[in-house]
């Protein structure tokens, strides 16, 4: 019987012209991805495929799938789900469903173990990477064990103490803050309503509570909320950063490839004008952080990272870190139930969406979105609604937030934003069952997949892009 490398062997020899009859000829995505398990030689194939599709197979190779329970709710493996032709494939991934996927970016998924380790899973490769954990999040760890000793604790001793444990952790300083109240409020100088104001303090404060108090968030997988790598691993293994947003304080965090440790963005790392633009307008305690970036795009060789108040940010990481305010704080949209998301439109714009969440009928379901376009880029940068995103199709939830041209995939609607359930604080009423579509011409809903009520009590299904290197 002839050994299993031999047997490799000889698929691998047959010739690349036969190869590239057998997959154009495929019938479905889930034979595309068998056929790239076969051995190395059949994965690159098919990933060159991929790359340069031929017209019968672009639909199949780059548009986003969800990824969802098995339905006889296996713990050890997920299926996709197609949701332009509805229908769910047969194929099983290994990827096991007992922990969230903290995000998805060029097919990788995105994993934190307990103890604060990275990993990035290739589903359909089946290969790892394991990056260092995140230091800060032994610190914040820390001081949730220890939040009832700290709790009966005078202020300046409890101060006195949580200096000791960020000196153990080598944390930046934070100075003694004696009375919240007291805190003023500011926005580079301009009055933008008290509504504005009171917003950013019950930031902060929802963010000092969960920092302190026992919520189920604060379990390993959920101490990283979106990750986006700027390329794949397997294409560039020693070129590629991933950047994340992490904590309870939702500050961002990145590595590149064979670091030893991440780099965390914060003031005492950022030129003066940035330290002066937080400090004028976040004047919300003295700790050094960045804080509440709500999502992460790379683009043209930098990483912009977007706020729930409209500040975006550029993060150039590629030799020494250079940061650059591109937008200030704004007013148009600061309810703490929408979720912002920042997208690089098929034609290159920035794109900042709103999804907006309704919490009096229908507690925690999406009923509709609204688009920014990032507009004078280069003179007097600032966000302008869109009424119609055109010929492209936004794909928006836990995963990488991506664009693609609907015309290029056969059943991809047009101007519409597909979305899955990412909104965490809702799953107590009901599990992650917030998934459709939305269309921004007639400002409908659809629902095009629906859970099971045992599998709400999984972790949410997530978009990603198939890969076949």
């Amino acid at each position: 019987m002839a050994s299993e490398s031999n047997s490799e062997s000889e698929w691998a020899s047959l010739p690349e012209d036969l190869l590239d009859s057998i997959l154009v000829h495929l019938a479905s995505m889930a034979d595309c991805i068998r056929f790239s398990a076969v051995c190395s030689d059949w994965r690159r194939i098919a990933y060159e495929n991929s790359r340069n599709p031929p017209c019968n197979l672009r639909h199949r190779h780059e548009l986003p799938l969800l990824m969802v329970p098995t339905p006889d709710s296996s713990t050890d493996t997920r299926c996709l789900y197609d949701v332009r032709r509805k229908r769910l494939y047969d194929f099983r991934l290994k990827v096991p469903y007992h922990r969230r996927c903290a995000g998805s970016s060029h097919g990788w998924l995105i994993f934190v173990d307990d103890s604060y380790e990275v990993t990035l899973f290739n589903p359909f490769s089946g290969k790892s990477i394991h990056l260092p954990p995140i230091r800060r999040l032994f610190f914040e760890k820390r001081i949730r064990d220890e939040v009832d000793e700290m709790s009966i604790l005078p202020d300046l001793e409890k101060y006195e103490y949580e200096k000791k444990l960020r000196d153990e952790y080598e944390e930046e300083e934070k100075e003694y803050v004696p009375d919240i109240d007291e805190i003023e409020f500011y926005n580079d100088g301009e009055d933008e309503g008290d509504e504005l104001e009171q917003d950013i303090e019950h930031e902060e404060e929802e963010s000092r509570d969960a920092e302190f108090g026992p919520e189920r968030f604060h379990q390993s997988e959920y101490s990283v909320v979106r990750g986006v790598l700027s390329a794949n691993p397997e294409i560039n293994p020693n070129g590629y950063f991933l950047m994340v947003i992490y904590g309870t304080q939702s500050r961002l965090a990145f590595i590149k490839s064979g670091d030893q440790y991440w780099t965390c963005i914060d003031q005492s790392i950022c030129n003066q004008s940035i330290r002066d633009f937080v400090e004028s307008t976040y004047q919300v305690t003295n700790d050094k952080g960045l804080w509440y970036w709500r999502d992460i795009v790379h683009r043209n060789g930098l990483y912009y990272a977007l706020d729930h108040h409209g500040v975006l940010l550029s993060c150039d990481v590629r030799t020494d870190l250079k940061v650059k305010k591109i937008t200030g704080l704004d007013n148009l949209h600061n309810k703490l139930n929408h979720k912002t998301y920042l997208v690089e439109s098929s034609e290159g714009d920035l794109l900042r969406v709103i999804r907006v969440i309704d919490d009096e009928y229908h507690y925690g379901m999406t009923i509709k979105f609204v688009v920014y376009k990032l507009v004078d880029f280069c003179g007097d940068p600032h966000w302008t609604e869109l009424n119609s995103l055109g010929n492209d199709a936004l794909f928006l939830g836990d995963n990488h937030s991506i664009s693609v041209v609907a015309s290029d995939f056969v059943g991809c609607q047009p101007n519409s934003i597909y979305f899955c359930d990412d909104c965490d604080d809702f799953y107590d009423h009901g599990g992650p069952n917030d998934i459709g579509a939305f269309n921004l011409q007639d400002g409908c809903v659809r629902r095009h997949y629906t859970l099971a009520h045992s599998q709400r009590l999984m972790p949410p299904p997530i978009w990603i892009s198939p890969t076949f290197l």
